[in-house]
């Protein structure tokens, strides 16, 4: 069977039991930061992924610590306890991806990201807020990122749209009309 239609049923069968419970908003930021830390360690996938050297106890734990000081919310470690019994733990990055998704659809939120060269300043986030709420009459959640190689301005994904006011697509929209006029490499 596919991954992607795996991972979409177990987090469909997640959103539906934290409906339940009414526990979704603390469910899905702990998904969100799951996701995120398995996002940037490496070492975490790999021992997660490892049908031997680490046991389902251990790997329980080290998803209890990637949470930090913060207790693990009874929906995410019983589902956790489910996805790892079923032998799906390669799947749970992108289980708790269309999780979070699946629950901002179900609370009428949409899902930004705001990726900047340096820190965005909180006007900036809230003036996109306000903007994509005037137009959509929805509310949004900003994910906010650093990218230095963007050199200056920001790129702001929502959904399937993308404004791309980023100092890079400026000098490589140069690049490429100066290339297209003198029809050679520079």
């Amino acid at each position: 069977m596919d991954d992607g239609i795996i991972a979409s049923r177990y987090a469909k069968a997640l959103l539906k039991y934290v409906l339940e419970t009414g526990n979704g908003a603390r469910v899905s930021a702990q998904a969100k930061r799951l996701e995120q830390v398995l996002g940037e360690s490496q070492e975490l996938r790999l021992a997660l992924d490892s049908p031997t050297d680490v046991t389902a106890a251990q790997k329980r734990s080290l998803l209890r610590a990637a949470l930090g000081d913060e207790p693990m919310a009874e929906e995410l470690e019983r589902f956790l306890g489910l996805v790892l019994e079923k032998g799906r733990i390669p799947l749970l990055r992108l289980m708790l991806h269309d999780f979070i998704a699946l629950h901002h659809r179900s609370c009428n939120v949409l899902y930004a990201r705001l990726t900047t060269a340096v820190a965005a300043p909180d006007a900036l986030v809230e003036r996109l807020r306000a903007f994509v709420r005037g137009k959509t009459g929805k509310e949004v959640d900003i994910e906010t990122l650093t990218d230095p190689s963007l050199i200056g301005g920001f790129i702001f994904d929502v959904e399937d749209y993308r404004m791309d006011a980023s100092v890079l697509r400026s000098l490589q929209d140069i690049r490429r009309e100066f290339q297209e006029t003198n029809r050679r490499i520079v």
